[in-house]
């Protein structure tokens, strides 16, 4: 490969990297000020300032608002589904390992990014693109997360189904607390109810 051409593709790769690097922030901004501010009073104005960029930037990255939030929808699933490492998790007493699973869900659902999450659900519900963006990311992350819980799970002596019954149950509970957190902010109550999820799992799954 010749000089030019070597000069040709970093040029490009550094384009590219520019190009993700400037989505990067305008995602980012929009997560922090959804999680601030509400989907109501979200501007395009606000995201780009946040950002530090101006409203071309956002203009010449995504067609429309609209496709800088399902963009925001796939970081933020993104993010909820790195944290688990079931290798790791294994590793540990079963004892522990419902602890640190547990606290590991409440991080992703009592954080900036679920809170943001329901602001984007709540402003599309009426709107078919944003359902079905919410529905598909949704679908992929339940099964990242389905997989690796039966992992930690699997030398419990108890059936799939039965784990993951207790999988749907927490969730069903975080979503519950996180909703409770944002609207009261009290946290005391919500740890009191996450120990007692523990508690009740480490006595199912160690009797």
């Amino acid at each position: 490969m010749t000089e030019v051409n070597l000069i040709k593709g970093d040029n490009r790769r550094s384009q590219e990297e520019r190009r993700a690097e400037t989505r990067g922030r305008l995602v980012e901004a929009t997560i922090k000020l959804l999680h601030e501010k509400g989907a109501g009073q979200l501007t395009m104005e606000e995201v780009a300032r946040e950002a530090g960029l101006t409203r071309g930037a956002i203009q010449y990255h995504f067609e429309n608002p609209k496709s800088l939030l399902v963009a925001s929808i796939f970081e933020i699933a993104e993010r909820l589904s790195r944290h688990l490492d079931a290798e790791a998790l294994m590793r540990l007493p079963l004892d522990e390992r419902i602890d640190h699973i547990v606290d590991n869900y409440w991080q992703g659902f009592g954080g900036v990014n679920y809170a943001a999450f329901i602001e984007i659900a709540m402003r599309g519900r009426q709107d078919p693109e944003f359902e079905s963006a919410i529905t598909s990311t949704l679908a992929e992350l339940e099964e990242k997360r389905a997989i690796v819980w039966q992992a930690v799970f699997a030398d419990s002596g108890r059936n799939r189904e039965e784990i993951q019954s207790w999988r749907r149950m927490l969730m069903i509970t975080l979503r519950g607390l996180a909703l409770t957190k944002m609207i009261s902010g009290d946290q005391e109550k919500v740890s009191l109810h996450i120990d007692q999820f523990k508690d009740m799992l480490r006595r199912y799954l160690t009797e």
